[in-house]
């Protein structure tokens, strides 16, 4: 008993209880719910039946999956050659670049769809233009093309920042030796690099999943009449006019099981292609000349140019003089952020940074404690807790 009272020991005891309390005894209650009629109490599937009964329903979930897959793969298609350019070859301004990328990820993901309403939406700049000069009837940015537009120049910057840091730890002399036996530049980048990144890619895309699967904001601001599971089960739980709890419960467990399902799909790829080396010889960037440095410059600079893009609208947006509503009148004023910083009513500013200064210390404490019980302190309780940090990871926010 003596030996087990540590504190080390104390501290697990109070984490997973807290978990217990704030993580895995709400998720009992969207189970308990989900299956219990509301108005008798009896144990029921009629939530889960009435949701696959109905294409309504059950389409919100395949176009949920549609957005997140189509999504996921063009982050990894667009991070995956930026990290390996901006390895290989000296891009002029990589520093600067590197910085702008982090920007682009850090914004949130509806400030994106904003500002490409602005841009793209039915009143946007550029819809105007291409309407007025080549006649044409486009609609606007709306539905299933720009969820994945806004979402994709959002998300890959995240593959991009785990497959640099992991070509980082690559050892050169393996792409030397291929290319001392004959191997073309395409085929080390498909036989060594690729697969030697394959865990990193797979890790980052898995995180890009979860992130657009359980995104709120922007298929609500863009998506106009294409639902996903996050806007269903907000509908469902406040709706206006009614809300079924209970079957708002049910499609949390379905938005569950996907997400449990995808998290060990992952796993299990990513233990099938683990690799481990040391980094004697580091990829060292290249000078490329002619042709092939302007296509590799050209690519690098408008790639992190679309994603950078909605900052850049948002700024210039905001010195635009307006009506006082959404109208802008011409010229360029700073009365939106009079209005914004010196109103009655702003203590949404402050309660903002306040929460993030908040949770970033939390996470910053319980993170690092977790990690050393985990590594440092194994034994039971701490592989049960272990696994349980992983929840909320797994779930969507918008479940929790």
């Amino acid at each position: 008993m003596k030996k087990n009272l540590t504190v080390w020991n104390l501290f697990s005891v109070v984490i997973l209880a807290a978990f217990a309390l704030f993580i895995m005894y709400p998720i009992f209650l969207i189970l308990y719910r989900s299956v219990i009629h509301g108005d008798t109490g009896a144990l029921t599937l009629q939530n889960f039946a009435h949701f696959f009964a109905k294409k309504f329903y059950w389409g919100t979930m395949v176009n949920s999956l549609k957005v997140t897959v189509v999504s996921t793969i063009l982050s990894a298609a667009l991070g995956l050659p930026l990290a390996y350019l901006m390895r290989s070859v000296k891009i002029k301004g990589s520093s600067f670049l590197n910085i702008l990328i982090v920007i682009s990820y850090l914004s949130p993901p509806f400030i994106g769809a904003y500002a490409w309403i602005q841009m793209l939406g039915r009143q946007g700049v550029i819809t105007q233009f291409l309407n007025d000069t080549f006649g044409l009837h486009y609609g606007g940015v709306y539905g299933f093309a720009g969820i994945v537009l806004v979402f994709t120049l959002q998300s890959f910057p995240l593959v991009y920042i785990y497959v640099s840091g992991a070509l980082k730890n690559l050892d050169n002399s393996l792409n030397e030796a291929a290319e001392s036996l004959g191997c073309s530049r395409m085929g080390r980048i498909w036989k060594i690099i690729v697969p030697l990144v394959m865990p990193t890619l797979l890790a980052s895309s898995m995180l890009v999943f979860m992130r657009v699967f359980a995104d709120f904001g922007t298929p609500m601001l863009i998506g106009e009449g294409y639902k996903t599971l996050p806007v269903l089960i907000y509908n469902q739980f406040m709706g206006e006019v009614s809300g079924d709890d209970g079957f708002a419960a049910a499609i949390c467990c379905i938005v569950i099981g996907l997400t449990i399902v995808m998290f060990f799909v992952q796993r299990f790829l990513a233990g099938r292609n683990t690799y481990a080396m040391t980094a004697l010889k580091p990829m060292a960037a290249e000078s490329l000349s002619g042709l092939r440095n302007i296509l590799a410059h050209l690519a690098v600079y408008m790639t992190v140019g679309l994603a950078i893009l909605p900052q850049f609208v948002v700024v210039y947006t905001s010195f635009l003089a307006t009506n006082g509503g959404q109208v802008f009148t011409g010229g360029f004023a700073l009365q939106s952020y009079d209005a914004t910083l010196f109103a009655k009513d702003n203590d949404v500013i402050w309660h903002t940074y306040f929460l993030g200064l908040c949770a970033i210390a939390a996470v910053l404490v319980l993170g690092v404690l977790i990690a050393y019980l985990s590594v440092r302190k194994r034994n039971t309780l701490n592989s049960i807790l272990d696994v349980i940090t992983m929840f909320p990871f797994i779930i969507p926010g918008s479940v929790l």
